[in-house]
């Protein structure tokens, strides 16, 4: 097929890349043109190369996912980038939309739907996976109002967010421990960097400076 559409895509896991690899070999109208492992490699090639769409991930060394789509877009508002990634926080979701992203899938999402997503993006289209909840596909909800602290958010990985999570629920570090099968003590060592990253004294600290950067859902 001669007019291929042009994929690029920025993810730090070769696992994940040469998965993507293997998935579009029977799609043979895309075209995979190139791949960055951080944000710096895919703001510094993007450019040059004009990819039909862009698959990012967020966490990612060197530049994460968040930062590198904001100055993407800020000098090419026209490409399309779809976030491909396992986070489904409100506010990241927040963020993107506003800078303009076009799409929004989970990393568990179904063949599928994933190729839709695809297809949908590259044809214009805004496209965001069913799993997400309702309340994170509000998008007029998204587009207004109070924003999390994306940056500080960033900052925190999907398990110091979970844990983040749970103690503002009230769980303890053994109940913790128990649901995410670990240790009492790497449930601790979590806590431990928490504090430290958030700058809070103490647990109860940490909660209030977590409600109030937006970091959790109450």
């Amino acid at each position: 097929m001669d007019n291929k559409h042009r994929l690029y895509i920025v993810d730090d896991h070769q696992l994940i890349i040469d998965g993507i690899h293997s998935m579009l070999k029977s799609e043979e109208e895309w075209e995979i043109i190139g791949y960055a492992n951080d944000g710096e490699e895919a703001v510094r090639n993007i450019p040059a190369l004009r990819p039909d769409v862009v698959l990012m991930d967020l966490d990612m060394p060197k530049m994460n996912g968040l930062l590198a789509t904001e100055k993407l877009l800020t000098h090419l508002p026209e490409l399309k980038i779809i976030i491909l990634t396992l986070h489904h926080e409100k506010a990241i979701l927040q963020k993107l939309v506003k800078l303009g992203a076009a799409g929004y899938i989970l990393k568990n999402s179904p063949k599928d739907e994933f190729l839709n997503g695809l297809k949908q993006v590259r044809e214009g289209n805004k496209f965001y996976s069913s799993l997400l909840t309702e309340s994170l596909l509000d998008v007029s909800k998204l587009s207004s109002g109070g924003e999390a602290n994306v940056k500080l958010l960033s900052t925190l990985s999907d398990r110091e967010r979970e844990v983040l999570q749970f103690l503002s629920e009230g769980t303890s570090t053994r109940e913790m421990a128990e649901m995410l099968h670990l240790s009492t003590k790497t449930i601790e060592t979590y806590r431990k960097n928490l504090l430290n990253k958030l700058e809070a004294r103490n647990s109860a600290d940490l909660i209030r400076i977590a409600i109030k950067e937006g970091l959790i859902e109450m």
